[in-house]
């Protein structure tokens, strides 16, 4: 079986070759397709028939490959423009200011760095603060009287 794919492969590689790139955008999309088509033969051995026929077998086969790749370029780009328009609204209405959360971040902003990243991963880690403040080369003692109380 091995054998028969080899020669295959050399015997229709170009064609197949040509074929994606008539019908791709890029070289990436161009190898995609090839190794997917030629993935389908090695699965499908039995399936493809003697001499010319086939060529026109992996043509099908490329065909079909490159039907799912349109399919999964349109479902991306769907999710990009609906993730784009989501991000715009979000954008265009920005949450009201809570008083609290403006008073946090002043009193943040009055601590070194470290501070802060120690404080944050004790506030989000709270089990971990001996391992958020070796994160940040403080002591655990330290991490325990600058952590938030509960």
């Amino acid at each position: 079986m091995r054998d028969r794919f080899e020669a295959l492969y050399r015997a229709c590689y170009p064609a197949v070759h040509r074929y994606a790139l008539r019908r791709t955008e890029s070289v990436d999309d161009v190898a995609d397709v090839i190794a997917e088509t030629f993935l389908a033969a090695w699965r499908r051995m039995d399936d493809i028939p003697d001499g010319d026929a086939a060529l026109l077998w992996l043509y099908g086969a490329a065909r079909r490959v490159l039907a799912n790749h349109r399919r999964g370029q349109s479902r991306r780009s769907a999710l990009a423009e609906r993730l784009r328009d989501e991000s715009a609204l979000r954008q265009e209405a920005p949450a009201p200011l809570d008083h609290h959360a403006e008073r946090i971040r002043a009193a943040l902003a009055l601590l070194s760095p470290a501070d802060r990243e120690v404080l944050a991963l004790s506030a989000w880690w709270w089990p971990c603060r001996c391992s958020a403040a070796r994160r940040t080369r403080r002591t655990p003692w330290w991490s325990r009287l600058t952590a938030p109380s509960r």
